[in-house]
């Protein structure tokens, strides 16, 4: 009989984002164990349908007593110090779990964190360690993982004489997709072909940007992202911030070689010289890397696909995420007892 209820809880499951998304794995693998639940500040009617939540399995909070002698998984740095306050306030006898989705450099004298925090990547890890000065606390590195759920091949490498990078985000300024195309337009090799998936508040800029231009294209929201996936070449991201980003495993996922550069956890997805190419913060040498992908052998790429099929089976499957978060949460259990 399951009894420990475990509490899941984001800020907006209105949007369709990663950590959500991380937020509903790791809670469809916590039900086959524990009592799980989704804790959010929205009514029901408005969820993202996505996520495909049953409404006997989601809470919108009303009362802090019912976070008593329940655990705890807060997966947004801006719902912590509320939770602390309520936890303290009322004197709830509620473990509570911190997953930190990202690298921050702001806020550190008002943000809150409990004892217990996964991190999803070492650059995250660092942050919290050496930024938010955290060494006194149990920081426990969790990879995400997705569900292996490989499509066939839908066009061989440089099929007629193109390349297609998947550009895979939520459009707005941290991704940088409006800059990329403003400071690469016209600097591109005509069989490149930048293709960006995903919508937000800067998508419709982006898709005027885009329209009539030789390389790039703007697809919007893309509901099917695996077969997408599967007919891309390279996957690439060029943000300001990340934490450990969801469309790059699903990029390895497929066996595809990464483009990124050195924020938050991409170079722990795509290791350069291995299944990834470093993207450098200089303009130009960014358009000299991407067109150098036109006379990148066939044999390279082959061998750089294959270490990432290698690197998301040994490091990045669904089975190992939910198995180590199932250790973390029984440990908070006998410690709750």
């Amino acid at each position: 009989m399951k009894s420990t209820e475990v509490i899941s809880v984001t800020t907006n499951l209105g949007r369709f984002g990663g950590a959500q998304k991380v937020l509903m794995d790791v809670h469809e693998g916590l039900r086959t164990e524990y009592d799980a639940k989704i804790l959010g500040f929205q009514d029901f009617r408005d969820l993202h349908p996505k996520y495909g939540i049953r409404s006997s399995e989601y809470i919108r909070f009303n009362n802090p007593f019912y976070l008593n002698n329940k655990i705890l998984i807060v997966h947004a740095r801006n719902v912590m110090a509320f939770i602390m306050v309520l936890k303290r306030l009322f004197f709830l006898n509620t473990k509570i779990l911190y997953v930190s989705h990202n690298v921050y450099h702001n806020h550190r004298r008002i943000s809150f964190f409990p004892d217990d925090i996964i991190s999803i990547s070492q650059k995250v890890t660092g942050n919290l360690l050496d930024y938010f000065k955290l060494k006194n606390r149990r920081v426990r590195l969790i990879y995400n993982g997705i569900r292996d759920e490989v499509f066939p091949a839908r066009r061989s490498y440089r099929e007629d004489g193109r390349i297609v990078i998947l550009y895979s985000a939520r459009v707005n300024a941290v991704k940088r997709q409006l800059e990329l195309v403003e400071r690469l337009s016209g600097k591109l090799h005509p069989g490149l072909s930048i293709q960006f998936a995903g919508s937000g508040p800067d998508y419709e800029v982006l898709k005027e940007k885009c329209s009539g231009t030789e390389n790039f294209m703007a697809l919007g929201f893309v509901e099917n992202v695996h077969e997408l996936v599967s007919h891309a070449d390279y996957l690439m991201l060029f943000s300001v911030q990340e934490g450990l980003p969801i469309s790059l495993i699903e990029g390895i996922m497929h066996g595809k070689p990464l483009l990124v550069n050195d924020v938050g956890g991409n170079f722990e997805i795509g290791i350069p010289g291995l299944n990834g190419i470093a993207l450098e913060e200089d303009w130009d040498v960014l358009a000299e890397t991407l067109n150098g992908l036109i006379s990148l052998p066939a044999t390279t790429y082959s061998r750089m696909s294959r270490h990432s099929r290698e690197r998301y089976e040994t490091m990045f499957t669904y089975d190992d995420m939910v198995a180590n978060y199932l250790n973390v949460i029984r440990e908070l259990e006998k410690s709750n007892t």
